[in-house]
């Protein structure tokens, strides 16, 4: 009985050493596991990650190898798939870490396989929240600034408005002016051909009447 407690907390130590290598580098989705109910189980504990590139892959599984080496002084039994590092299993007979790339992880779904097994989740600690009243200080803060923002926003919206109004009423002084041109060059230009048809009438007239004279004197 004392030797099976014994083995147990020694997988349970091997368990969380795994589970933190994989953490330390960045691993992702940390599960382990429990396969002791299961009869026939070929471990007692899986220990599973993802990782997002075949590089990561690789440098967790080394991570695990140099951690448990150096807190346990466990190497592993066998090692499997540092090929293609797509799927690295280590293989610490009671423990069996696993780490994927993230694809492969979904391709195989190897929690599902066992199912019956008992997951449990691995988290590094949360980082501890600051001092009540400092956060309080932080809050009272936030208000004023934001304040002072907005009355700047304010401002430069206003002052870009009236820029534009001025604009506006340049561009309209503009084509007030440009349409008074227009019409005062068209009036002109009807007055011009008015006065150079009134001398040709004029000399038609005349030119009219002194030929009614010479056919008056020639009968």
């Amino acid at each position: 009985m004392a030797k099976k407690n014994v083995a147990e907390k020694e997988a349970l130590e091997l368990r969380d050493a795994v589970a933190q290598a994989m953490l330390d580098r960045k691993g992702e989705q940390v599960i382990s596991l429990d396969l002791s109910p299961i009869e026939g189980a070929i471990c007692s504990y899986f220990v599973i990650c993802s990782a997002q590139s075949t590089t990561q892959v690789e440098a967790i599984a080394g991570n695990i190898e140099e951690h448990v080496y150096k807190t346990l002084g466990q190497k592993p039994h066998r090692s499997d798939g540092y090929e293609n590092a797509l799927w690295i299993a280590l293989d610490y007979i009671d423990v069996i870490a696993h780490v994927f790339q993230t694809e492969t992880r979904e391709f195989y779904r190897i929690e599902e396989l066992w199912a019956d097994a008992i997951e449990e989740p691995h988290a590094d600690e949360p980082v501890k929240k600051a001092a009540p009243k400092k956060a309080v200080a932080k809050e009272e803060k936030k208000p004023a600034a934001k304040k002072s923002v907005s009355k700047a926003g304010v401002e430069k919206k206003q002052a870009a408005a009236r820029k534009e109004a001025k604009e506006i009423e340049r561009l309209e002084v503009e084509a007030a002016k440009k349409a008074a041109v227009k019409k005062a060059a068209t009036k002109a230009k009807a007055t011009a051909k008015r006065v150079a048809v009134k001398p040709a009438a004029k000399k038609a007239t005349t030119m009219a009447k002194k030929s009614a004279v010479k056919k008056t004197a020639k009968k």
